[in-house]
């Protein structure tokens, strides 16, 4: 495989070691002009690499890098053992809230359309037919429905204490990304936030909210996080910690989002 100007772009492994332990890692080289070490799913090491630099340098950049590596390595391996596979089995979790639901199917071919609930005990899924793929656009749906109910609740909340409102709120599938707002006071907010305790959404909504009065990460931008949510340090590194949680895998059409 060839990039542009015809640097091979083959990935190529290597490892290297310090007093705890060794790290290995792939190589790929392309016509980039930086070296940038990206720690993938599953805590992976990838080192992206400009043609000219050599393997011994890369190998000083990982060893120079390697607290950091071993930190996020650790970070993405833990993410990965907390996803849930989701296969639509009976009593099966699902989260809402920061709670888990076993899962009730109940099958019924007299039913037109799959029909989603959520009860003091259990997530229900009403069905004409037991059909992963269709199973999963309706919960979907569903949590994406029911997050922007709730976003849009506790963006008026906050926003009349705060003193701003944002123009529209927008429930978004992102994979890297809890929340944003633009230039246009508009808050983009993602959907598995609903999954996470109530703690944690209502720091995401602050977060952007303050956007709204500090477009940037400034003291003075977390002073204002700090008036409207004291516990947003917690709740940050509980995002770290176990954010990877509130994933959404399918293991029949493969998703992941």
């Amino acid at each position: 495989m060839m990039e542009k100007g015809g640097v091979s772009s083959r990935r190529v492994s290597d490892f290297v070691t310090d007093d705890k332990g060794r790290i290995d890692f792939d190589i790929v080289r392309s016509s980039r002009k930086t070296l940038g070490i990206h720690i993938g799913e599953g805590g992976q090491v990838l080192v992206k690499a400009p043609a000219w630099v050599s393997r011994s340098q890369i190998r000083e950049a990982v060893l120079g890098k390697s607290p950091w590596i071993r930190e996020k390595a650790d970070l993405a391996r833990r993410g990965d053992a907390l996803k849930i596979t989701h296969r639509f089995a009976q009593g099966e979790p699902f989260l809402y809230l920061g709670r888990t639901y076993p899962l009730y199917i109940r099958y019924d071919p007299a039913m037109k359309n799959v029909c989603v609930d959520l009860t003091e005990d259990e997530f229900v899924i009403e069905t004409p037919a037991i059909h992963g793929a269709v199973l999963e656009m309706a919960v979907l749906k569903w949590y994406r429905e029911n997050a922007l109910k709730l976003m849009e609740q506790r963006v008026q909340y906050y926003g009349q204490i705060f003193g701003a409102l944002p123009s529209k709120v927008i429930v978004r599938e992102q994979k890297s990304r809890w929340g944003s707002c633009n230039s246009k006071g508009e808050l983009r907010l993602n959907w598995k936030l609903i999954m996470a305790p109530p703690g944690i959404l209502d720091y995401v909504v602050v977060h952007e909210l303050c956007h709204l009065k500090e477009m940037n990460h400034s003291p003075r931008f977390w002073n204002l996080v700090e008036t409207l949510c004291p516990q947003y340090r917690q709740c940050r590194q509980w995002l770290k910690d176990y954010g990877a949680a509130l994933s959404w895998n399918c293991l029949e059409t493969g998703a992941e989002v």
